[in-house]
């Protein structure tokens, strides 16, 4: 059973949220305060972190920094009113943090976890799947850190997104966790993307992996020295998320 870690202020809303949830997860819980969370999130990690954010403010502000500086990899899901919510804008916007608006269905919150979590959950039969979906893995290559964050942020609804950006970092992931695909910027330092994509092509089971070119360069020439290197194929950019997820969907669900 997954192990939840539940934030939030005593009440009947928190109450009823923590009796529902406890039939699917191992729920531990804590109040709004910031030594007891780091105490506790030191002492035993969950897989999923659960926050009520009722009564909270910008005093709290410390505990959604300590979980997003310390414990990036643990997904957050937040429940809050919008003027709750507006405490923690800085935070809501990033991929660690989802964000769900009160009044809300007890359900729909235990969905949104079993989402986070990869997790299948049959509202027939009120079951929670314990086995992880299997999802296909996208890599995103680009020296621009902000726009494969830009990227991801449509893809990692269905995929799970890899980022690098650099050359080295990416067969780094290569070789640790293979993708099923990868969309590689074709203009870097240091490794440019024609050395990148050549020494992918050497990595033992990467040499079939699909690569996507991503150039900002429209002349022919350039685009011809792209094609001969036979990519699956090139995307001129700036490159759209949807564009990246229409790619993406059309060539792994084919």
């Amino acid at each position: 059973m997954k192990k939840v870690f539940f934030i939030g202020k005593f009440n009947k809303t928190f109450e009823s949220m923590h009796y529902y949830l406890r039939g699917y997860f191992n729920i531990q819980i804590c109040v709004p305060n910031l030594d007891m969370v780091k105490g506790m999130l030191k002492m035993n990690q969950p897989d999923a972190i659960l926050i009520s954010m009722i009564d909270m403010n910008r005093e709290h502000v410390g505990i959604f920094d300590k979980i997003y500086q310390t414990y990036a990899q643990i997904p957050v899901v937040c429940v809050g009113s919008h003027n709750e919510q507006m405490h923690f804008d800085e935070y809501m916007s990033r991929s660690q943090f989802k964000m769900l608006t009160r009044p809300i269905e007890n359900e729909k919150v235990l969905e949104e976890i079993c989402k986070v979590l990869r997790l299948e959950y049959d509202p027939i039969r009120k079951t929670v799947d314990g086995e992880e979906k299997k999802l296909k893995r996208v890599l995103l290559v680009d020296d621009n850190a902000f726009q494969i964050r830009v990227l991801s942020s449509i893809l990692q609804e269905r995929y799970e997104v890899q980022l690098a950006t650099s050359g080295m970092e990416a067969l780094t992931i290569i070789g640790n966790k293979k993708p099923d695909i990868i969309f590689l910027d074709y203009e870097m330092p240091d490794f440019d993307g024609k050395m990148t994509f050549q020494m992918i092509k050497d990595i033992d089971g990467a040499e079939d992996i699909p690569v996507f070119f991503l150039t900002g360069v429209k002349d022919r020439a350039h685009i011809q020295a792209v094609l001969d290197l036979k990519p699956a194929g090139y995307l001129l950019k700036p490159a759209s998320a949807e564009m990246i997820y229409e790619v993406t969907n059309k060539y792994l669900e084919k």
